[in-house]
């Protein structure tokens, strides 16, 4: 739990004239509630419907300062749309820029007339924007963003009122982001560090022992594979956990276009027939069309998906096992299924499965692999507005299943 400063809100609300009794009640349940976790998107959920019910708007949107200190992205927004994350505005031409740069709130009358509204991001987040009230998000001074309320219903104009009842909101609102952002980023950091050290010291110790003399050529032969292992493991280590970072943080932007799953699947099978031949496993795609029906997605990050668990069905099989990949529509959802006949994952693992680092073991074997794959995989899924099912029985199998909703359904 995270603390909040005690004081901040009421020194927030004392700004405000003739507060209405329901609108400060609101502003201190949504202070508690606030103070009660450290989960950005729930924050997030919480700010939007408070700034929307508080200002009587259709909607509101939540943009965050990037590192470059140019450009603002959207990371909520009440009219959420899969593209969201990938919405960058830029501080020169925009309100919310203008708001950021002079550390100052504003009201917007007739939004499509003022010099400073950046129609593109109403028209990528399809918002078609009329009035506005937006107010920074400064925490200890700092801005770090905009939280904007849209469109006044009823068709009638925001008041300074308005205004002020949203800037005490965004003042709870800025503590809250930032401390949720650095309690993720310190804990993902210790994370690492302490995963770090596992294949570190297995270098370490292999070099140390490199240079003793009377080594064999088969004890050298040893080390040096432990050296190219774990230097490998490292690698994709510090890869997998800067592209779950960039996807946690909203920065992994999706290049989304209408494709076709069945096409995809083929592509992913393809690639790992050479791996699955070697393994000595057989490897079937089975599909109910030719074609089937399409959906919204980005071709890399979904092969990135498929490979990653077609991949893991074909290393974690039974010798002589076989893999299928299935691909089939159930009303307006389409299921991608990566099925195997494998050693299948203990309920006791199942429940950790996609924690960051975590790493299903196996009696006599050396436990490979970085621990994100899986975390990645669930993560991107999800950006695609699906989600990813497993099921599996021990000395059985396992079947991951992707679904993904069709277009237009």
């Amino acid at each position: 739990m995270t603390k909040q400063s005690k004081s901040s809100i009421y020194d927030t609300i004392q700004i405000l004239p003739g507060l209405k009794p329901q609108h400060l009640q609101r502003l201190l349940l949504v202070s508690r509630s606030l103070g009660s976790t450290l989960n950005l998107s729930e924050i997030l959920k919480m700010v939007l419907a408070a700034a929307a019910d508080l200002t009587e708007s259709e909607g509101a949107s939540i943009m965050l300062l990037e590192p470059n200190g140019t450009e603002l992205r959207f990371v909520a927004s009440s009219n959420y749309s899969p593209g969201l994350y990938d919405v960058l505005v830029p501080l020169e031409g925009s309100l919310a820029g203008w708001v950021v740069s002079q550390n100052r709130p504003v009201i917007i009358d007739d939004a499509p007339n003022d010099e400073r509204h950046y129609r593109e991001a109403g028209e990528n987040l399809g918002v078609h924007v009329q009035t506005l009230v937006a107010v920074p998000l400064r925490d200890r001074g700092n801005v770090i963003g905009v939280l904007e309320a849209y469109n006044k219903k009823n068709n009638r104009v925001y008041l300074p009122y308005d205004q002020a009842v949203s800037q005490a909101l965004a003042s709870q609102a800025a503590l809250s982001i930032t401390n949720s952002r650095l309690f993720t980023q310190s804990d993902a950091i210790s994370e690492t560090m302490h995963e770090l050290k596992t294949p570190l010291m297995a270098m370490t110790a292999a070099t140390e022992m490199l240079e003793l003399e009377g080594l064999s050529d088969e004890q050298r032969s040893q080390l040096l594979t432990t050296l190219k292992r774990e230097t490998r493991r490292l690698t994709r280590m510090t890869q997998d956990f800067l592209t779950l970072s960039r996807i946690e943080s909203g920065r992994y932007p999706l290049d989304l276009v209408e494709l076709y799953p069945l096409e995809l699947v083929q592509a992913a099978v393809d690639t790992l027939e050479a791996q699955a031949e070697q393994a000595g496993v057989t490897m079937t795609l089975i599909s109910e069309a030719e074609k089937g029906s399409p959906i919204m997605g980005d071709i890399g990050r979904l092969q990135q998906v498929l490979i990653n668990l077609i991949s893991n069905a074909i290393k974690f099989n039974k010798p002589n096992g076989k893999v299928a990949v299935k691909v089939e529509s159930r009303r307006n959802e389409v299921w991608i299924s990566v099925m195997d006949t494998g050693r299948g994952i203990a309920p006791e693992d199942m429940e950790h499965l996609f924690e960051r680092f975590y790493r299903v073991s196996h009696p006599n074997e050396v436990t490979e692999g970085t621990g994100l794959g899986l975390s990645i995989v669930k993560k991107l899924v999800e950006a695609h507005d699906g989600r990813l099912e497993i099921e599996s029985q021990l000395g059985k199998g396992s079947a991951f299943h992707c679904i993904f909703p069709l277009i237009n359904q």
